[in-house]
């Protein structure tokens, strides 16, 4: 609802004026004009391509011309107007409560210079707002109290801005969450979610439309199962409502096919039955893997082109929507993938990588191309199906090759929402599990040591392309050291594992002279390569010199798990910690 002020300005506002002010005249001392170039009616193909100003990591983006400009000449033509992710990153709006007065300012401005630029809005909300997370008390949807609270916050927001084209909303996360038929809420237990999400979702469209005729409604079915959503979208009233989708059912948004697009059964069925229904749907996809939250960075445009054929492929999507965010000063090789495949959508990805290398010198662009496709096999081969909590599993930006010497493990982690109680258990290895099979650890590892050495490959074809000389030698150089810190990171992350693993072998051989000698002697050069992989840091290269001096020594104090301290504690409730499973193997017993 609004908030109203007395013929004093509110303080906020006072701020975001004096704020906007200071841009402005920023912007003419610059001489960026307005409007300046045209807006690309059918991106791609498609109808939408709508884009995020900024992104979590990069949430303070002004809304310039200059910004708009730059992510307008990607072939964006529809702009999200709030970054919308669930920690709120610069206290942006992510539900309708968050409207207040200074927020409403900023909104204001920012339709405003949408419009200037012919850019179209969306907003994004989750609703409705979670009454609180710990402990989660959802706002219950069958609840005649949240349905008048919600249609009013709709209402008010609709007319309050008239020129906000669509409206996206998330039932599931973004501080919305959902009653379950199983649990204790008096109006939701025994009803399955499929009978009561149309209804809601049905009752929020038909808001939309009493305010404003012919708008849309667009909802992010997340967090829901496979079968929930196939029968909410048999339900609901298909007028004026639309489906944005995941690349995945059952993953994040990430820019590569992880049993995505076609190969995703959901995601198929769920494209096929809304457009028996003439739904139309937006797919979401992912330019930078969350550039800069991991330590991967966005150096690998052929799966830029492949995310976006494989949306273009199948019939009934009429859009894409990135799903992290643009930040201009970011922008790297897979943005310039981005705006040349929305410009020829069918021109041939050779034709497109030459297009957009040749910026680094006739002789730099052929090994950049060849860099660039290690780079996308280096990204591909990481163990992404291991678990959901990829940041400790060597891609979180504090990793530096180094490793501690207790034994390995794999945090992972489950929340109580539908699709991570069914299908989403069936994409990662480990949700919730305390131990695991040493397999499960080995295979980690050795995925860990491919997706590594594919990322030294690509190093080397940036040092090679450096060595060519060129026009962009500082940026070949800044794409080399992001892949060889993350090469370094995984290296390290699969080392660890392997030498968890042959440590334990060791200690089960003891009793054996011939197969101990075997162990040991790859123990050797795991620490070894360790050590290079380290460049000779001193602890490790003491392990190593420690290891040769008495190698049974070594073995019961490093790596053991019966002197592995008590670190497993105090997790959030939805995560754990999984450590090999060493119950099924005892010493061997005689030589």
């Amino acid at each position: 609802m609004s908030i109203p002020c007395d013929s004093t300005p509110c303080l906020p506002q006072v701020r975001f004026a004096a704020r906007m002010l200071a841009t402005a005249a920023l912007l003419g001392a610059l001489n960026i004009s307005a409007a300046s170039s045209a807006v690309n009616s059918k991106p791609g193909g498609f109808q939408y391509f709508v884009g995020i100003v900024g992104n979590p990591s990069v949430p303070d983006i002004s809304w310039s011309d200059e910004e708009l400009e730059q992510i307008k000449a990607l072939g964006v033509n529809m702009v999200q107007l709030s970054i919308a992710w669930g920690g709120k990153p610069a206290n942006e709006v992510l539900n309708l409560e968050d409207l207040d007065a200074e927020q409403r300012a900023k909104w204001a401005f920012r339709i405003k210079q949408a419009k200037k630029h012919g850019l179209k809005t969306i907003a994004q909300f989750g609703v409705p707002r979670f009454i609180s997370y710990n402990p989660l008390q959802p706002a219950c949807i069958l609840d005649p109290a949240i349905l008048k609270k919600t249609e009013e916050q709709l209402t008010d927001f609709m007319t309050s801005f008239p020129e906000v084209d669509d409206v996206l909303v998330y039932t599931f996360d973004q501080q919305s969450w959902l009653c379950s038929e199983f649990g204790p809420c008096p109006r939701c237990s025994g009803v399955p979610l499929d009978d009561r999400v149309p209804g809601f979702l049905n009752m929020l469209n038909a808001t939309m439309q009493k305010c404003r005729p012919n708008t849309r409604l667009w909802w992010k079915p997340w967090e829901l199962t496979k079968g929930q959503v196939v029968m909410i979208l048999d339900k609901v009233n298909p007028a004026h409502f639309g489906l944005v989708l995941n690349p995945s059912t059952s993953n994040e948004v990430y820019p590569f096919n992880d049993r995505s697009f076609k190969s995703d059964l959901g995601v198929k069925r769920f494209v096929q039955l809304a457009k028996e229904r003439n739904i139309p749907v937006i797919g979401e996809f992912d330019h930078t893997l969350y550039k800069p939250l991991y330590m991967m960075e966005d150096f690998f445009p052929q799966l830029i082109y492949e995310q976006m054929i494989g949306w273009k492929e199948m019939e009934g999507v009429v859009g894409v929507k990135e799903y992290y965010g643009f930040s201009p000063t970011v922008f790297s090789v897979n943005a310039a993938m981005l705006k040349a495949w929305m410009k020829s959508p069918k021109a041939p990805l050779s034709k497109l990588l030459k297009e957009i290398a040749a910026p680094y010198g006739a002789k730099a662009a052929p090994l950049m191309i060849q860099a660039w496709d290690y780079v996308s096999q280096h990204v591909q081969a990481y163990p992404w199906d291991t678990t959901y909590l990829i940041g400790p599993m060597a891609l979180d930006r504090h990793w530096d090759g180094s490793h501690d010497w207790e034994p390995a493990n794999i945090p992972n982690a489950t929340w109580d929402t539908p699709i991570w109680k069914a299908n989403r258990r069936g994409n990662f290895m480990l949700t919730q599990d305390k131990t695991a099979h040493p397999w499960l650890f080995e295979d980690a590892a050795l995925r860990f040591e491919d997706s590594a050495a594919l990322g030294y490959k690509a190093v080397g074809l940036f040092d090679q392309a450096i060595a060519a000389g060129g026009p962009k030698s500082d940026d070949i150089r800044m794409q080399r050291e992001i892949v060889w810190k993350t090469a370094r990171s995984l290296r390290a992350k699969g080392l660890h594992f392997q030498l968890t693993l042959a440590a334990q072998d060791a200690r089960l051989a003891q009793d054996n002279d011939k197969r101990f000698a075997l162990v040991t002697s790859r123990l050797e050069a795991l620490l070894k390569k360790d050590v290079e992989n380290q460049a000779g840091n001193g602890v490790v290269a003491q392990k190593l010199a420690e290891f040769q001096r008495d190698p049974k020594a070594w073995v019961e104090a490093n790596f053991n798990p019966q002197r592995m301290p008590p670190v497993f504690k105090d997790l959030p409730g939805h995560e754990s910690r999984a450590t090999v499973d060493w119950s099924q193997w005892v010493p061997a017993t005689g030589k």
